[in-house]
């Protein structure tokens, strides 16, 4: 027998081990990619071939939209404002109120 013959052996069943297996993982992750995307589980509209590209109509397009009042923004952010100090308000009144635990003796309604 041959010096390193039986390394040979080994190195060839390794191989023929490993060839199977990396087809197999080839194979699963190409099948990923054999259907289109979807996106929320709608599938995503196929790529226009030859189609033709579609140029707006200038008269389509609407006007630019009226500016709105400086004293209108400042009373949105007024209210607003307000709005946002009864919150903290409310919430500062719901922490300092006292929590009653429920008795242990008494059965959840589940």
């Amino acid at each position: 027998m041959k010096p390193g013959a039986g390394k040979d052996r080994s190195k060839v069943g390794l191989r023929a081990f490993a060839l199977p297996g990396v087809c197999a993982l080839a194979g699963f992750l190409l099948t990923g990619c054999s259907t289109l995307p979807e996106i929320g589980g709608a599938p995503l509209p196929p790529e226009p071939g030859n189609a033709h590209p579609v140029y707006r109509d200038l008269a389509d397009i609407p006007e630019v939209p009226a500016v709105t009042p400086a004293e209108n923004n400042e009373n949105t952010i007024r209210v607003l404002a307000e709005d946002r100090i009864k919150a903290a308000q409310a919430a500062q009144n719901l922490r300092r109120e006292p929590f009653d635990q429920p008795d242990s003796a008494m059965p959840s309604g589940f």
